[in-house]
């Protein structure tokens, strides 16, 4: 399913000093096409009782249950790898907040921000973002404002504009275009979006989720019992 010559103290490593961490070509093709298939089997539907996709905005796909649907994304997600990299990062304290599949579309505007926040406002909640690219990403990729993880709780607010980012860190952006089964780990106090792009047929396919060290608010989540089996501390508490 993935590299396994990643070592978490190495990734604990980058995202301290960068915000971000990048592993390029994680996971294998195989894992990659099975979110894919599973996902593309849920898609919007109308009148139809079951789990599927919603569409935000008419320029970006989501679909929230990957947990019910996908025994690949329910192995990661509980993994020791990522355990151990939430537990260098964040401490004994940490859970599963959100995670969805999305799709971005061409001419989608995503503003600056940070993920730090509950609904719209600040928050000072430490957590990480996990996200991996289902496609190929030659345009509409993943920005980060690197090193902002370290000053953006002095602002106390979470939005920013492209015109403040281009006039006082633009040299700081770094742009993510990646194959797919690239990883992204990063801190959520760290300025991102998804670059736009002007091409009306573009499409970005990628899954994301977030850990952080709130236990009292998350999204709720649906799950598959056949996935539940024998679950270990670990998997309980990332749940």
């Amino acid at each position: 399913m993935k590299k396994s010559n990643i070592k978490p103290i190495n990734v604990i490593a980058e995202i301290n000093k960068k915000g971000y961490c990048a592993l390029n070509g994680f996971f294998d093709e195989e894992f990659i096409n099975s979110i894919s298939a599973e996902v593309s089997r849920h898609q919007s539907s109308i009148n139809v009782n079951g789990l599927h996709a919603v569409w935000h905005k008419a320029r970006q796909l989501h679909f929230n249950q990957l947990l019910a649907i996908s025994k690949n994304f329910f192995n990661f997600a509980t993994s020791r790898f990522v355990f151990d990299v939430c537990k260098g990062y964040l401490g004994n304290t940490f859970r599963l907040k959100a995670c969805r599949y999305y799709e971005t579309h061409g001419r989608f505007q995503m503003q600056w921000h940070t993920d730090n926040k509950q609904g719209r406002a600040f928050k000072d909640i430490p957590g990480l973002i996990f996200i991996f690219y289902i496609t190929d990403v030659t345009d509409g990729e993943f920005q980060y404002v690197e090193g902002s993880h370290l000053w953006s709780c002095e602002k106390a607010y979470s939005d920013y504009s492209d015109e403040f980012i281009e006039r006082q860190y633009q040299n700081k952006v770094k742009s993510f275009k990646l194959p797919k089964g690239s990883l992204l780990i990063y801190n959520t106090y760290g300025i991102h979006r998804a670059k736009p792009s002007e091409n009306s047929k573009f499409k970005r396919a990628s899954v994301f989720f977030q850990i952080d060290a709130d236990k009292n608010n998350a999204e709720p989540i649906y799950l598959n019992p056949k996935f539940l089996k024998n679950l270990s501390a670990r998997q309980q508490q990332i749940l």
